[in-house]
């Protein structure tokens, strides 16, 4: 079994810059729990959208054929869409 290399440059990229991720958890955290889960959940569902909208161009996986990625996404879409209608009666309709 061979390993696939990593992409550096990507990992990089990926990575959460400290200094950020602090100072933004400090200022919601500031203004109490509900602030800050209401603004994980936001940047959440805003990533998911995000991910959504490149692999819709980006996948090659034809109908009918497994695609891990469409999954998440769904499963993803799936968590937002329930939290919207727990939390807005009219969500639901």
């Amino acid at each position: 079994m061979t390993d696939s290399p990593v992409n550096v440059a990507a990992q990089q990229r990926m990575t959460p810059d400290d200094y950020a991720v602090t100072t933004i958890a400090g200022d919601f955290a500031e203004r109490g729990p509900l602030a800050f889960e209401s603004f994980l959940s936001g940047y959440y569902a805003e990533s998911i959208r995000i991910i959504h909208d490149a692999h819709l161009t980006d996948c090659t996986a034809g109908h009918g054929d497994p695609c891990a990625t469409c999954e998440a996404i769904r499963a993803g879409l799936t968590g937002i869409h329930a939290e919207q209608r727990a939390t807005d009666p009219k969500a639901a309709s």
